[in-house]
Formats: C-alpha cells, sequence, structure tokens
C-alpha cells in the first residue's frame, strides 16, 4: 500500500478558516480566539466542517491521518471514511472534578467505538489536550488508563514559548503577559504552576510511559529529545501552523539523529492555508533545507500511522 499520512488534523476546525492567519501572529491571542468560536458552532455547522476536511483529505491523496475531536463528532465520518489512521476524542480542564467526569465519558466513548463494524483501519484514541489545559490528575489516570487498555494516546506538546514560560515560571513572556486574563477565562491557563518545562512535566506524571504521539514540540532542549526518544514517543511536525503562529522552527535535525520517529500534520484549517501535507513536506524542506536533506523530509510523507504499546 502507499502510504501519504497526515499526523495531525483537527477537522472540525473547518470551520474556521476564516481564523488562519495570512501572516506569522502571536499564538495566545489566536488559541484564545478558536476556543471562543468552536464553542458556538452548532453540531450542524461541526459535521458539515468534518465532511469538507476529509474530501480535502482525499483530494490530496491522503490514506492515513491523525485527527484529534474537541466535539467527538468526527469519529462516526472516518470510521466510515475509509481512511486509515486514529482518531483521538479530546479531553482537557483545569478543574478536577469535570476534568476526571469528562475522562470517564471519554473512555466509555473509546471501549464502545472498539466494537463499531468498520473499527480496525480507523482506530479511536484519547486526546490529553496539552500540559497546561489539563489537571495533573487527568494528565495521569488517562495516561495510566491509555497504557492499561493499550488505547492510542496524543497530547500537544511544547507548541509555543508561552507554554513553556508559564509552567516553568508561571508567567507569560513579554507583551503577552497583558492577556493572562483573557486566556485564563478560556480555561487555558492553570492557576497552580508546576514549576518545569513541558516535556519533564508529562515524564513526571507518567504520561510518556504510554508512548502517546506528541504534537509540535518545538520548544525541546536536546536533554528532552533524549527523553522522548528514551520513552519511545514519535513527534508530529506542523511548519506551516508553527510559522504562522509565531512558534519558530522546530529542530527537526536534532529529533532525527536521535532516532525519534517523526511525523508530519497539517494542523487544522484554522491554522494552516490548507490540508495539503504533501505543501507541509515542501514548506518542511525549505525551513530546515540547511540542516535536513529534502528526501529525508519527504520520506516523512510515507509513513503508516499505526498504534503499537
Amino acid at each position: 500500500m502507499h502510504y501519504v499520512t497526515n499526523a495531525h488534523t483537527h477537522l472540525e476546525l473547518t470551520a474556521l478558516t476564516h481564523l488562519c492567519p495570512a501572516q506569522p501572529t502571536s499564538f495566545l491571542p489566536w488559541l484564545a480566539r478558536v476556543g471562543w468560536k468552536i464553542s458556538r458552532l452548532s453540531r450542524e455547522e461541526i459535521l458539515s466542517a468534518i465532511a469538507q476536511g476529509i474530501a480535502e483529505l482525499k483530494t490530496y491523496g491522503t490514506t492515513h491521518v491523525g485527527d484529534i475531536t474537541h466535539s467527538w463528532l468526527s469519529v462516526e465520518p472516518l470510521l466510515a471514511s475509509g481512511l486509515n489512521g486514529i482518531v483521538y476524542l479530546e479531553v482537557l480542564g483545569l478543574e478536577r472534578e469535570s476534568a476526571m467526569e469528562r475522562l470517564q465519558e471519554a473512555q466509555k466513548a473509546i471501549e464502545s467505538a472498539r466494537h463499531h463494524p468498520n473499527y480496525g483501519r480507523m482506530q479511536v484514541g484519547l486526546s490529553l489536550h496539552a500540559p497546561y489545559s489539563c489537571h495533573p490528575d487527568l494528565l495521569r489516570a488517562g495516561a495510566r488508563w491509555c497504557r492499561a487498555e493499550n488505547v492510542p494516546l496524543c497530547v500537544h506538546v511544547a507548541e509555543s514559548e508561552v507554554e513553556t514560560e508559564w509552567l516553568l515560571r508561571g508567567r507569560l513572556p513579554g507583551q503577552a503577559r497583558v492577556l493572562s486574563p483573557l486566556v485564563r477565562a478560556t480555561g487555558y491557563l492553570p492557576t497552580s504552576v508546576p514549576r518545569q518545562r513541558p516535556v519533564p512535566y508529562l515524564a513526571a506524571l507518567g504520561v510518556l510511559d504510554a508512548h502517546p504521539l506528541l504534537v509540535h514540540g518545538v520548544y525541546v532542549s536536546d536533554e528532552e529529545i533524549a527523553l522522548i526518544a528514551a520513552t519511545h514517543c514519535a513527534v508530529v511536525h506542523c511548519p506551516r501552523s508553527n510559522h504562522l503562529l509565531g512558534s519558530g522552527r522546530m529542530p527537526l535535525e536534532r529529533y532525527l539523529r536521535a532516532n525519534v520517529p517523526i511525523y508530519l500534520g497539517t494542523d487544522s484549517r484554522a491554522s494552516s492555508p490548507d490540508l495539503n501535507v504533501y505543501a507541509e513536506a515542501q514548506f518542511a524542506c525549505q525551513l530546515h533545507h540547511r540542516y535536513v536533506p529534502e528526501e529525508q523530509i519527504m520520506a516523512l510523507l510515507h509513513q503508516p500511522l499505526e498504534h503499537s504499546l
């Protein structure tokens, strides 16, 4: 089989293409706008967006996809799509009780999906949104359950300088500090600070033991890359989204030297101009031309997205 893998999408955000920046912008205001807008989409709007996203993936020859769904509505369409890959039910929350209740709901939904007649080519997993948007008990319990039940896990991590500064020092960098009240109101910034960088924080909570698919991984040290490699995690590189959200250049060459499995992903239409993973690879070739040979980057397109714990 010829594999073309887009390892990171949010198909439901195809409804928010108007939020995709034309030029690089700041991560925090964009995140706040997306959180506000998605909560106001109707079920019909979300399902229509998912259908559009699936059609776009097929137009560009995609065979494998890793989709994260906040609404959980992309499960049925993807199971029926004929595509391969994994659809992850997203859970987040900084208030412990409600976050753990949502996790229990996700566990039941994932168990139910495993009995779907089309389950197999498309699997269903769990997404713990990010270290900064999940209560630590949610991160611990979610990862522990995924490991025990052999459920695919996905986590956004080290995407922006904002994330690292907040988790490490409890403050936002530079001019972003004025946005703290706005972003906290959306439920994305915790009130307690672990005083750790994102990757070691996930390791301390046992999340990396479940071998999650880590998305973005831009702000990482050599030691953190070694930790990702030692725990047998894979990373998804989304260079166009990183560029448009001002996240900088992911150190792809250092990941490859450490033998970390790397996939390419477009991210959502709210932060990327299309779902064409070939265009993503071409952008990556330009971005990393001094660091990684073009043929090595293009080869990243042709790996099946599979889960094996």
